[in-house]
């Protein structure tokens, strides 16, 4: 009798062990696979399920990053823990099931409009999964692709937006150089789309890009984005670092230009632009009260 009782002692916690494992597992993050609308590439995303009654929230990482860039990361944790479905996509930038980043004098032929395209193919990705309510977050240039998405396709499913680290990509301030776009338009005009080494953002001469793809980006210039913030139906927040390095190119008048949009502006004392260290805690904080809050209207 003492060694079937000491059997079912060792048992029963390994049981409960088991269950609890098996709980852990299922509420990991899963890697889904699509294939996009009027494509035939392949995008992947981490999905993670969350509660029914909540709207499931949409994260577009920055410029040539991944969905496992640092600060999506933890602002995908964070929902998570509040039991929000979240799905993080990394943008495919015409290459089939992306997974690193791409390098500035890689070969660049995506578009403005292809990465559109693929936020409302993961839009309706989500809405085919039963997510009929969904919030948008983007970080850095991805919140810029927000923008434009939401000023160009109709969507009826799109509760509210957060924008982090928003800003603009064309600007001589931003070290784009003016002879290199009339000399992409010229080739474009000539139905001439070869690559060509630009300036842009971070890529000092060295971004090698087709004269399309370039060309595309440079609508997003400072009015530009001011102007989609202005004309959005839905409530919006922005989220910015007040110790952005980005300030030293635009300008601290930045954020007021920002807040006069109508936009709820927060500024988090001391962040950087990927809200790095102990900030990342802070726009974690924001983050779950902005979605909280759009979740009870």
């Amino acid at each position: 009798m003492d060694s079937v009782n000491t059997k079912r002692s060792i048992l029963i916690p390994l049981i409960f062990i088991t269950i609890l494992l098996s709980f852990a597992i299922e509420s990991q993050a899963a890697t889904v696979s699509h294939k996009l609308n009027n494509s035939e590439i392949h995008a992947e995303a981490d999905y993670f399920k969350g509660e029914t009654t909540k709207p499931a929230v949409l994260i577009i990482h920055g410029f040539l990053t991944t969905n496992k860039f640092h600060t999506v990361v933890a602002m995908s944790k964070s929902l998570q823990d509040e039991g929000f479905t979240t799905l993080a996509p990394t943008l495919t930038l015409g290459i089939n099931k992306r997974q690193n980043s791409i390098k500035c004098n890689s070969i660049h032929t995506h578009t403005l409009e292809t990465d559109v395209d693929e936020i409302q193919s993961w839009v309706d990705w989500l809405m085919s999964q039963g997510h009929q309510k969904i919030i948008l977050v983007g970080h850095s240039s991805g919140s810029q692709e927000l923008l434009e998405y939401l000023n160009t396709k109709p969507q009826t499913n799109i509760t509210g937006a957060v924008f982090t680290s928003l800003f603009y990509l064309k600007g001589k301030e931003l070290g784009t150089l003016e002879n290199e776009i009339v000399l992409a338009k010229d080739l474009l005009s000539k139905n001439q789309n070869r690559p060509n080494k630009y300036s842009f953002l971070f890529c000092k001469n060295n971004y090698f890009a087709t004269t399309e793809s370039y060309l595309s980006y440079m609508k997003l210039d400072r009015e530009y984005v001011l102007n989609s913030l202005n004309r959005l139906q839905i409530p919006s927040y922005t989220i910015m670092g007040s110790a952005d390095k980005r300030y030293l190119s635009v300008g601290k008048n930045w954020l007021d230009e920002i807040k006069h949009t109508g936009t709820n502006l927060i500024i988090v004392d001391g962040a950087n632009h990927f809200f790095s260290s102990e900030h990342e805690f802070d726009l974690q904080d924001r983050l779950v009260e902005i979605v909280k809050e759009i979740s009870s209207k």
